[in-house]
């Protein structure tokens, strides 16, 4: 029947269904781990760089690290120690990684992530920028901030894209994830965000005050460079703090949800359950019962009727004439 009556007795949980991967699951696996592995191979060649470069310096700590910097950009299998080729470049990598990016944007506005589309542009458009700014200007290229923004975006993009996969792969990304990657993919933020941003600040001052860059666009426009170098840091004046405060309160809902006392067992009348998620988790939504009430009463009457009244997609708004 439509409405059941539970014992007071609490029954076995149900076993979690292994989540079924479809084509658009097995594709954002694909993808989330290509980035992962793109990020890792720009660490793996920027953070042996910087040590081998800061180990073979005969100047102090904090000028070695300065210089240092600002040669990461150049960092190349070579360089890193581990091969003796020179490409493919941290440069290249960078450059392929990020852009592949752009696909985050056409994700959200289709439907493949609930990630909001204006969020998503913004974030991704900033770094893009970014990008073709140190890509372009000698001079942003050849200070620390470049490293500080590769860094903190790479130290930020690996576990980002790792616990994404995961998340699809175990169809829980609340608490199917494992715990130090959940904690580093809502904890990394507090101190990469800052030094992210400190960076891209760096990149866009820099390229602003750079003959190479202002010049891109030809003789007598070196204005127009200048002003599209110097909007983003106007911009990120005002939008940094709240995107930080933004993802400190996803952390705080997240962890709230991870470690969320699970509900206590339906008791007395209750509505069936209609569905239940890869997780084990049981949804009991009215609307279906409520047809299948409905139909099942017009039913006896009325078949064809009935049969209308299931095949009701927008049931929510038009429920009524099925009453009346």
């Amino acid at each position: 029947s439509p409405l059941t009556f539970l014992p007071f007795t609490m029954a076995a949980a149900p076993k979690p269904a292994a989540p079924s991967l479809g084509p658009k699951d097995l594709y954002l696996i694909l993808y989330n781990a290509l980035c992962c592995l793109g990020w890792a191979y720009v660490l793996a060649l920027g953070i042996p760089s910087l040590i081998s470069s800061v180990a073979s310096s005969s100047d102090g700590l904090f000028a070695a690290l300065k210089n240092a910097g600002s040669e990461m950009y150049f960092a190349t299998p070579a360089t890193a120690g581990w091969s003796s080729e020179s490409s493919p470049s941290l440069a290249f990598a960078l450059t392929i990684v990020q852009s592949a990016a752009i696909m985050e944007i056409v994700h959200a506005a289709v439907g493949l992530v609930r990630s909001p589309v204006s969020v998503t542009t913004m974030q991704v458009g900033s770094r893009i920028v970014a990008l073709h700014m140190v890509n372009t200007s000698p001079k942003a290229q050849t200070q620390w901030g470049a490293a500080l923004m590769i860094l903190s975006w790479a130290l930020v993009e690996v576990p980002r894209y790792l616990f994404y996969v995961t998340a699809i792969v175990t169809g829980d990304a609340t608490k199917g994830t494992p715990f130090p990657l959940f904690w580093l993919r809502y904890s990394l933020f507090a101190v990469l965000y800052p030094s992210g941003i400190s960076g891209e600040l760096s990149v866009f001052i820099n390229s602003s005050k750079c003959d190479t860059f202002l010049g891109l666009l030809g003789g007598g426009k070196e204005s127009i460079m200048y002003w599209y170098a110097m909007a983003f840091p106007i911009i990120y004046a005002p939008g940094a703090l709240p995107m930080i405060l933004n993802m400190a309160g996803n952390r705080k809902r997240a962890f709230k949800k991870r470690f969320a006392k699970p509900p206590p067992p339906p008791r007395g009348l209750v509505w069936p359950v209609t569905e239940t998620k890869a997780n084990g988790e049981e949804v009991r939504s009215s609307t279906p019962t409520a047809k299948e009430i409905l139909a099942a009463a017009i039913g006896a009457v009325n078949p064809e009727l009935a049969e209308k009244v299931r095949k009701e997609r927008k049931w929510r708004f038009k429920y009524v004439k099925h009453l009346v």
